[in-house]
């Protein structure tokens, strides 16, 4: 038989509502930081790869008029903040601006068969707000390549 007097004198060791709710709470914050942090990365990321994107394509554009001989465009769209390379008439490749980066620039460039020139000083400009950077594309004269700047602001 169970003494009740034993009973009332042994203490009883449990976890309250709150202090389960505070444990809670560290666990799941421990959970969402990485969360945020990858989110951050990926942004970084995806900007990254646009700019790389850009430099490969718009080489690769030119390469194609010197080869194929014939004319190929690179057009910018500004109010889409969307980039269209037309290498050949049936062949189209699109680069979509990411949020972060702010594009402007001239809304067409044709690089001539042959040469792969361009004819024109053009520069495009990406603004990358998160960065705080600025890369500017600047097209030489002549040879065709661009020469590419990148500033703190």
């Amino acid at each position: 038989m169970i003494n009740t007097k034993q009973l009332k004198n042994k203490i009883w060791q449990a976890f309250t509502l709150v202090e389960a709710l505070i444990v809670l709470l560290v666990c799941s914050t421990f959970l969402f930081l990485p969360v945020l942090a990858v989110k951050q990365v990926k942004r970084s990321l995806e900007g990254e790869q646009f700019i790389a994107a850009f430099e490969k394509q718009l080489l690769f554009t030119q390469q194609l008029a010197i080869v194929d001989n014939h004319d190929t465009q690179v057009i910018f769209d500004e109010t889409k903040q969307a980039v269209y390379f037309l290498a050949s008439p049936s062949t189209e490749e699109v680069l979509t601006v990411p949020p972060d980066i702010t594009m402007s620039g001239p809304q067409k460039i044709t690089f001539k068969k042959g040469s792969g020139n361009n004819g024109t000083l053009s520069k495009y400009v990406f603004i990358w707000a998160n960065r705080r950077l600025k890369i500017d594309c600047q097209f030489q004269l002549g040879s065709g390549r661009y020469v590419k700047k990148i500033k703190e602001y």
